[in-house]
């Protein structure tokens, strides 16, 4: 069984040893059946990790000793944000879920002329459910780092704000026929932040990747067959971080 993992708020960790709040002393005695003695990793969310061992205070609660410290090795050197349409809550929660582990760092939602929701009032309602999944995903996938959930922005608004905030902007659209994911990435060495678009189930309309491709995104394709949205919300960021060499244990 792999090591157990956790995202622990900074006031936990102290010089040599973690203290755990009460959520976790319940999962690892109640639900995991962990025992004194046995090894978790405790993550602070920057990047950093901690491999603990179990030991019980006089109050018989958990405290980890602090064994190691390191710089957490699954976190991708390529700081891609996704940008997914607002869409049904099973298919955008696993879309963060699955992105978690494909190494998305961070979700911008945003609303488009096919989005099928197109209010975000009840994204504050939500949030705290969709960021505990994050972490739960991150925590499986043994990321460093919780990926941030931003608020939902229209479209129009998220390609004039953010195309200038990163190094390399993409948008899969299934109406491209020329320009495949390698040749959008031809030049680009990797470093930077990388904003990618996906759009909602019917796509994105000729007028908004015309405006993408007037804010220097480039617009590729993600082959001849046409995916579900949540699909390709998930294999395009997938698809980048693997052309990036974000695959490959050996980086």
């Amino acid at each position: 069984m792999s090591t157990q993992r956790f995202f622990l708020p900074d006031d936990c960790f102290q010089p040599d040893h973690v203290t755990l709040p009460a959520a976790v002393q319940n999962q690892l005695s109640r639900v995991l059946r962990l025992r004194e003695g046995e090894e978790v990793i405790a993550l602070d969310g920057r990047g950093m990790q901690y491999r603990l061992r179990l030991e019980k205070n006089p109050q018989e609660l958990f405290e980890g000793k602090i064994l190691s410290k390191e710089k957490n090795p699954a976190e991708p050197a390529a700081r891609l944000t996704l940008y997914i349409s607002l869409t049904q809550r099973e298919k955008f929660e696993l879309i963060l879920q699955k992105g978690t582990e494909a190494g998305v760092c961070a979700f911008q939602p945003f609303i488009s002329a096919r989005s099928l929701i197109q209010c975000s009032d009840s994204f504050g309602k939500k949030r705290e459910r969709w960021e505990s999944i994050l972490r739960e995903a991150a925590e499986q996938c043994g990321r460093g780092r919780v990926p941030q959930l931003l608020p939902p922005l229209n479209l129009a608004k998220a390609v004039e704000a953010e195309a200038t905030r990163h190094v390399l902007n993409l948008a899969a659209w299934e109406d491209e026929r020329q320009v495949s994911l390698g040749s959008a990435l031809a030049g680009f060495d990797g470093k930077g932040t990388i904003g990618l678009f996906v759009g909602p189930e019917g796509g994105f309309d000729a007028s908004e990747t015309g405006q993408m491709r007037a804010a220097g995104v480039r617009v590729f394709s993600l082959g001849r067959r046409i995916l579900r949205m949540e699909t390709a919300a998930v294999l395009a960021p997938a698809l980048v971080l693997y052309q990036l060499g974000e695959m490959d244990p050996r980086n």
